[in-house]
């Protein structure tokens, strides 16, 4: 067993069979994989409760399980209760509402989707944008997942926003595929739960195609139509990334 954190110098030295894609977000349900080299030409249906390796040891399985985790199930609860609201309110021509906010951490989301794509490349899968041996991630990503660091220039979590786009929540839905440049990893596109993000890895500015991607700070503003067609904002959702 390799433990792809190994480079934090902590090991405890006993195996864990790690989900490469959290268990408690996705419980009795498949994953749409694609973009690696196991799934490069098509997308792949993968039933999470068999998407196991060893590839942690198991003090850094269970604390990256107590803390990234339980964020992404939070980021996942946050959106799910917005657009919930949104289907009730939408069903009623108010002129006024009275705004519910709605918040969610960005930076713990971020992780969690570094570490995702850890696991799934982990174990003969692309080489990144470092000299590390393929499918080793290395330390500045590592040091990243555990909070040990944060990225620089352009790195991290995108939310992909097309103008005139509708976005639909599907509860227990994931799917995520990989970007490669000269058969290296430089980022990966995740829809979780119907909402669409960028992973970047590479330092330089990314574009995505004519949609706005956006990062810190972000807020996202839910509005109905009152009885003369008007937009009446209901709630916000911000998406926080803690300085």
């Amino acid at each position: 067993m390799k433990c792809w954190a190994a480079c934090l110098g902590d090991c405890d030295d006993v195996g864990s069979q790690e989900h490469i894609i959290s268990e408690c977000l996705y419980p009795d349900q498949s994953v749409t994989v694609q973009g690696f080299p196991w799934c490069r030409d098509e997308p792949k249906d993968v039933r999470i409760e068999k998407l196991t390796q060893q590839i942690l040891c198991k003090k850094h399985n269970e604390q990256l399980g107590a803390e990234v985790d339980w964020a992404s199930r939070h980021s996942r609860d946050t959106l799910g209760a917005a657009f919930n609201l949104l289907t009730v309110r939408e069903k009623v021509r108010s002129r006024h509402w009275s705004v519910k906010r709605f918040d969610t951490d960005m930076l713990l989301l971020e992780r969690w989707c570094v570490k995702t794509l850890i696991n799934t490349n982990h174990q003969g899968g692309l080489n990144y944008v470092d000299d590390s041996e393929p499918g080793t991630p290395p330390q500045e990503l590592v040091e990243f997942v555990f909070g040990k660091r944060r990225f620089a220039d352009y790195k991290g979590l995108y939310m992909i926003v097309e103008k005139g786009s509708q976005i639909s929540m599907c509860d227990g839905w994931l799917h995520m595929t990989a970007k490669s440049q000269n058969d290296r990893l430089v980022g990966a596109k995740f829809i979780l739960w119907g909402v669409p993000f960028y992973l970047n890895l590479l330092p330089t500015q990314v574009t995505w195609n004519s949609a706005t991607l956006m990062r810190h700070g972000m807020k996202h503003w839910f509005q109905t139509r009152d009885d003369k067609g008007r937009n009446v904002k209901s709630h916000l959702v911000t998406f926080t990334y803690p300085k």
